[in-house]
């Protein structure tokens, strides 16, 4: 081979070679970084969890008489705001009486991560929704079921000042709540049915937990873009209702 020719091929080789890494790094770069992307905002939906887990140790601690308590949660590129899109309504039907029924709003505490995916507290219970596994609560609301005795804590949250707050600083979120109030607690009458009905984003979710506990529900309606569905659960036949209310003022500092 002369030298021309080792020229020409050392140029194809080097050209080949080229060719090759700037396809490998293009490749990298196409699927690599979205994929760490997504591993990240997964991240960010986890650390989310675990903050929102300590506001909802924290909830249960005022609702059971601390006087207040913050939780600081770590924003990172994330929203958190106060929202309306739920409420809550319960009937309690005894024998031979009047049902009783309270109504409220919820006010859930709302984490949006940047890319999608968002973990709010709400009536003391923390949902989860993310691209990956969907919606679904994580830690269920203060809840008592058994063969004979229903417990429900209804807990009216009422945010103050800012509604909304984004980046990446730390914010605390401080929560204070009024003293419980037992507002029915009857066991010398059976009761025909204790029914719960949630106006949420998330009905499934709602629906899948309370029927986990024993409750037996029906999609009323199914939520839309920025409209909330419905969704009604009831047991029957129950010897013991207690139903305790304790309203909460949220604040973002």
């Amino acid at each position: 081979m002369n030298g021309d020719e080792r020229a020409v091929s050392e140029t194809v080789s080097f050209v080949l070679v080229f060719a090759l890494v700037v396809a490998s790094v293009g490749t990298v770069y196409a699927v690599g970084v979205s994929e760490l992307e997504t591993a990240r905002d997964a991240e960010r939906v986890e650390n989310a969890q675990r903050a929102f887990d300590v506001l909802a140790d924290n909830l249960r601690d005022i609702t059971e008489g601390a006087p207040s308590r913050g939780t600081e949660v770590k924003l990172s590129e994330a929203t958190l705001r106060s929202v309306d899109d739920a409420s809550m309504n319960v009937t309690v039907d005894p024998d031979g009486a009047s049902p009783t029924y309270w109504e409220y709003a919820l006010s859930p505490i709302v984490y949006d991560v940047e890319a999608g995916g968002e973990i709010r507290l709400s009536n003391g219970a923390v949902l989860r929704d993310s691209e990956r596994s969907g919606s679904a609560v994580v830690r269920g609301p203060p809840l008592i079921v058994d063969d004979d005795h229903i417990q429900l804590t209804l807990i009216r949250q009422e945010h103050v000042g800012s509604a909304v707050t984004g980046g990446s600083q730390t914010v605390r979120v401080r929560m204070a709540a009024t003293r419980s109030r037992l507002f029915y607690d009857n066991e010398s009458v059976n009761h025909e049915m204790v029914r719960v009905n949630v106006t949420t984003p998330y009905t499934d979710a709602w629906g899948r937990h309370y029927e986990s506990a024993g409750f037996a529900c029906t999609e009323i309606s199914e939520p839309a873009p920025d409209t909330p569905g419905r969704v009604s659960c009831t047991v029957n036949d129950v010897d013991r209702v207690t139903v305790i209310w304790v309203r909460v003022t949220t604040a973002f500092e």
